[in-house]
């Protein structure tokens, strides 16, 4: 019974304790689970058969046909057919057979074959580079997770600090009010501090919470299961150069890549269109056989060049090869547009970026002076020179200071987290 006891607390204990989850194991198990990105993988699949499928124009075809023919006018009325194998079919059957097959190649076709090819390469590969896109955010979105769901992890440490400070101080103020040194009012505005510091553990606690289950459902976690953020929370020492990183993104980020691929596949449309102007030439080969049997005996044998060129089929085929240099002209438009807002983005990234290190730097040394101010009251405190009062604010901006350091800390995590996804960069 003893062991069976203790196997079920190790049961329970091993339940109870929360999984934690490092930056990197969060990201890969988000990018293996992401829907959006599972459903690009398919695009890109269905786009790459499509692609695959283009080469048919290249290939020979051939055909082959069966036909049989009843004549209902005359009896004498398949006697016109030449192929039948002897004279003595002629006019004694209304039956007809027909078999035959061909080999045929186009020969010229003014480009449509490559330009639908070349455009179907082109709408592959733009796919492919919307993919890392999309993969860029989604690992923007679960290190913002990450990164929030940590800081608030130790925001919530932080306030147990500081509400293990109060109710220090309340038992320090209480203990003097019980020797006769101090008045009531300063246990009960120490208690009020003391109450005021569990209702933000509280609070914290809450949006902790909030932060771990935004996280989970981000790695495809389950409510009810429990995990932490896990690992170091530090200054990021990244330095951002707005040349070279804009510079980058022109030549690599995938929005950009995107647009210059969808004008490739644009100029292959307007060639498609254009190549209507041009003649078509086809080579084909083709054997037929016909008389009154099933298996038809009667064969010809034929070898033909055709060349169509159409003179005139009205004003489409001009104002299609039109419209399609127009939306040509239009997606370099877009391109630069997106150019434009890449930069723009580049930098305004950088600018919250170098903000939030400045931040860092500030509320590290408000806290290295808060600390030392409430240290020094703290002493005075005890040796009855100082008043409550002075003291409870100095610890209420020390327990601040902590905390508005931590979340500059995860704030510039986040900001250096924006500007890799902004300006397609991996930081290492």
């Amino acid at each position: 019974m003893k062991i069976i006891s203790a196997v079920f607390i190790i049961i329970a204990l091993i339940s109870g304790t929360a999984f934690s989850i490092t930056l990197d194991e969060a990201v890969k198990r988000a990018t293996d689970g992401s829907y959006l990105l599972k459903e690009q993988k398919e695009t890109i699949e269905s786009y790459r058969f499509s692609y695959i499928s283009t080469i048919d124009p290249y290939l020979p075809r051939v055909d082959i046909q069966s036909s049989y023919i009843r004549s209902l006018n005359s009896k004498n009325s398949v006697s016109s057919y030449s192929s039948f194998s002897s004279a003595s079919d002629a006019g004694s059957s209304l039956d007809a057979y027909t078999f035959a097959g061909s080999v045929s190649y186009r020969i010229f076709d003014g480009g449509e074959r490559y330009a639908k090819r070349k455009g179907s390469y082109s709408l592959l590969e733009r796919e492919k580079e919307r993919y890392k896109g999309i993969r860029q955010d989604v690992i923007f979105s679960i290190k913002s997770a990450f990164y929030t769901a940590l800081g608030s992890r130790l925001i919530v440490e932080r306030r147990r600090e500081a509400f293990d400070t109060a109710d220090r101080i309340y038992k320090l103020t209480l203990a003097r009010y019980q020797e006769g040194i101090t008045k009531k009012s300063d246990v009960l505005q120490a208690e009020v501090r003391m109450t005021t510091s569990k209702i933000d553990v509280q609070r914290a606690e809450r949006e902790y919470e909030k932060a771990i289950e935004d996280l989970k459902s981000l790695i495809f976690m389950k409510t009810e299961e429990k995990t932490d953020a896990d690992g170091p929370l530090e200054e990021p020492r990244y330095k951002a150069d707005y040349e070279s990183l804009n510079g980058r993104a022109m030549r690599v980020k995938p929005e950009i890549i995107t647009q210059e691929k969808e004008i490739e596949r644009l100029n292959m449309a307007y060639v498609e269109k254009r190549s209507a102007w041009f003649p078509r030439i086809d080579a084909e080969l083709q054997q037929t056989r016909q008389d009154r049997r099933f298996f038809p005996e009667g064969r010809s044998d034929s070898f033909m060049i055709n060349f169509t060129f159409p003179l005139f089929d009205g004003v489409g085929r001009y104002y299609n090869m039109q419209g399609a240099l127009s939306n040509v002209n239009a997606a370099k438009q877009r391109l630069e547009e997106t150019k434009r807002t890449v930069s723009l983005d580049i930098i305004k990234a950088i600018k919250d970026y170098e903000l939030t290190l400045a931040n860092v730097i500030l509320y590290k040394e408000l806290v290295r002076e808060a600390t030392t101010t409430f240290n020094q009251l703290l002493g005075e405190y005890r040796v009855g020179k100082g008043d409550i009062l002075s003291l409870l604010q100095s610890e209420k901006d020390l327990a601040s200071a902590k905390e508005n350091e931590v979340a500059a800390l995860y704030r510039a995590n986040v900001a250096l987290s924006y500007l890799e996804k902004v300006a397609y960069v991996e930081h290492e």
